[in-house]
C-alpha cells in the first residue's frame, strides 16, 4: 500500500464553497478533527471488546470485526498526550478510517457531528518538517465550538505501520466488487457520501454536502408546537433558523429526546434538522437506494447488509415544503411570497418597545398603557400557579404569565408587568408579566418584514437599522397577546 506512506492528501475542498468538510470528535479533553473523506464509519464499541493480537511494541490495541472485516485499532495516545476526562466513561464509540486501500481505527469518545471549515480558516501550527508529528494544523476555536485539532490519518498509519489494506482481504470479494463497480460504471451510477443520524426511532441519511455543521439545539425563540414538522424558531450566529422534526412521532421536537441540530443549507437558505443521535458515515452507490419520487421528504430507501432501512432525506424536498426556511435567507433578496417580504427603504410609523421573556422580543406600543414592577406577593402567584392580581392607578388588575412562546433553556421569574389594554370592547386592562425591559425602538427607527406561518398568521420581524443587537427581532403584540387572553 504504497500510497499510505506519502504525505497526507489535502483534505477535500468543496468547488463551489471552497471549505473543508470535517468529521469533529472528541476523545479525552481533546476536541479532533478529521476530513470526511477519510471516515468511513462510526460504531459503537464491541460488546466483547478488541481481539487482542500480541505485538512487541507499537500502538496497536486490538482488532474489531467490521462487516467482516479485521480492522485494527490503533492507540493516539500511544504518540501524543491525551489527557482524560476526570469523570469520563471508557471509549464507548470506534471510529473507522481510510487512507488509499488501508482501513484503520480509533477510540473516541464522542462523535460530535460534521463541520465545514473555510479554506482560509485552518492554520498551520507545526512548521518544522516532521512526518511523526500527528496534528500540524487546527481550526481556531469560534464562538459556536471549541478549537480543532486536524489528524493527519496517513502518517497515523505509517507511525504505527498498522492498517488493514483492502485488496488484500479477499480476492474473490475484490474481483466480485470490481464486476459490480463495472456494472455501476455502465449504469451511469455514483456514489455518494451520507451522514447517518438516527431521528426519533428511524435512521436518516443525508447527503454531506448539504450538512453545514451539527451543534447543539440553540435556544428557541417562538414555540410552534410539537404538532408540525417546524417546531420552533430559533437563531444561529444571528440568522433566525425554523427548527425541523422530520420524525414520524414527531420525537425530535423535544432537546432532551433530540439535542443536536444538524444544520441543512440549500441555495440561500438555512434550516434546523433536530436529531438524537450522529450514527455513521456511509457511501451509497445510486443502485443501492431504491428511488421514491412520489414522497415528500425522500429521495429513497436503501438497506444495509443486516437489513437496517436507511430513509434517504432529498433535501430539495424538505426546503420545498418548509417555507418557514425562507426566514434564514441573508441580505436584500429577501423577497417572494413564501418568504420575508421586506419593505424596502419603509420603516415602521409606530414606536416599539423591546423587553425580556428569555429572549429579546418586540411590540408595537399602541395599546400599552403602562410598566410596573411586581409585588413579592403578586412573583409568588405567579410562581404557584395562583390567580395573581396587582394595583394600578385605583384598579385591580388581573395579572397573567406570558405564554410559552419559546423553549429556552434557562427561565428567569418576571419582575416587571406590561399593562395592556386589547382593542375592541374590553372593559378592563390586564397585566402581562415579563422579565424586563431593554429597549425603546423610537417611530420610523426600525422596518418590519413578515411571512405566513399556517395558523399562526403572519410572523413578523423588527430590525432596527444600524444596530447588530436589534437586527431580526421576533414581534409579540402584547396587546393581541392581552386579546387572546381576555
Amino acid at each position: 500500500m504504497e500510497d499510505v506512506t506519502q504525505p497526507a492528501p489535502t483534505p477535500p475542498i468543496s468547488a463551489e464553497r471552497h471549505v473543508h468538510v470535517h468529521v469533529h470528535v472528541r476523545v479525552g479533553k481533546c476536541d479532533i478533527a478529521i476530513p470526511v473523506d477519510q471516515v468511513r464509519q462510526a460504531l459503537p464499541l464491541p460488546p466483547q471488546g478488541l481481539t487482542l493480537l500480541p505485538r512487541r511494541s507499537g500502538g496497536l490495541v486490538g482488532v474489531a470485526d467490521v462487516e467482516g472485516q479485521a480492522v485494527p485499532i490503533v492507540a493516539l495516545e500511544r504518540w501524543v498526550p491525551l489527557e482524560a476526562e476526570s469523570d469520563a466513561a471508557a471509549l464507548q464509540r470506534l471510529l473507522v478510517l481510510q487512507h488509499a486501500d488501508g482501513l484503520v481505527g480509533i477510540r473516541v469518545d464522542a462523535v460530535l457531528g460534521v463541520k465545514t471549515v473555510a479554506l482560509g480558516a485552518i492554520r498551520k501550527v507545526h512548521h518544522e518538517q516532521d512526518d511523526t508529528e500527528l496534528f500540524e494544523s487546527v481550526v481556531p476555536a469560534s464562538s459556536s465550538g471549541p478549537a480543532l485539532c486536524i489528524l493527519e490519518v496517513a502518517r497515523l498509519m505509517r507511525l504505527g505501520k498498522i492498517w488493514c489494506e483492502q485488496a488484500q482481504l479477499a480476492p474473490a470479494a475484490s474481483v466480485a466488487a470490481d464486476t459490480s463497480e463495472a456494472r455501476t460504471s455502465t449504469q451511469g451510477s455514483k456514489t455518494q457520501r451520507y451522514a447517518v443520524f438516527r431521528i426519533g426511532q428511524e435512521r436518516w441519511a443525508v447527503a454531506v454536502n448539504a450538512v453545514e455543521r451539527v451543534v447543539p439545539v440553540p435556544d428557541t425563540e417562538l414555540a410552534l408546537g410539537p404538532s408540525g414538522r417546524s417546531w420552533a424558531i430559533g437563531q444561529w450566529q444571528g440568522r433566525k433558523l425554523a427548527l425541523v422534526d422530520i420524525s414520524e412521532g414527531r420525537q425530535a421536537s423535544d432537546r432532551e429526546a433530540a439535542p443536536w441540530m444538524v444544520l441543512l443549507s440549500h441555495g440561500p437558505l438555512l434550516l434546523g434538522l433536530t436529531v438524537s443521535e450522529c450514527i455513521q458515515f456511509l457511501d451509497l452507490p445510486q443502485v443501492a437506494v431504491a428511488i421514491m419520487p412520489n414522497d415528500a421528504l425522500l429521495a429513497g430507501v436503501a438497506l444495509s447488509q443486516d437489513g437496517t432501512k436507511q430513509q434517504v432525506l432529498d433535501v430539495a424536498k424538505l426546503f420545498a415544503v418548509t417555507p418557514e426556511a425562507s426566514i434564514s435567507r441573508n441580505g436584500s433578496g429577501a423577497t417572494g411570497s413564501q418568504g420575508l417580504n421586506p419593505q424596502s427603504e419603509e420603516t415602521e410609523p409606530l414606536p416599539y418597545l423591546v423587553f425580556d421573556a428569555g429572549q429579546r422580543y418586540a411590540t408595537p406600543v399602541e395599546g400599552i398603557w403602562g410598566v410596573v414592577e411586581l409585588s413579592s406577593q403578586a412573583r409568588e402567584d405567579l410562581r404557584s400557579g395562583s390567580p395573581a392580581f396587582l394595583a394600578w392607578r385605583g384598579q385591580t388588575i388581573r395579572l397573567v404569565n406570558l405564554p410559552a412562546i419559546a423553549k429556552s433553556v434557562a427561565h428567569t421569574a418576571p419582575l416587571l408587568a406590561v399593562i395592556v389594554q386589547a382593542p375592541g370592547d374590553m372593559v378592563q386592562p390586564i397585566g402581562i408579566a415579563v422579565n424586563g425591559l431593554t429597549d425603546w425602538l423610537p417611530a420610523h427607527s426600525a422596518r418590519r418584514s413578515g411571512m405566513r406561518m399556517g395558523a399562526l398568521g403572519e410572523f413578523g420581524l423588527i430590525n432596527a437599522k444600524g444596530t447588530v443587537e436589534h437586527a431580526n427581532l421576533v414581534v409579540v403584540d402584547l396587546a393581541q397577546m392581552a386579546h387572546m387572553l381576555g
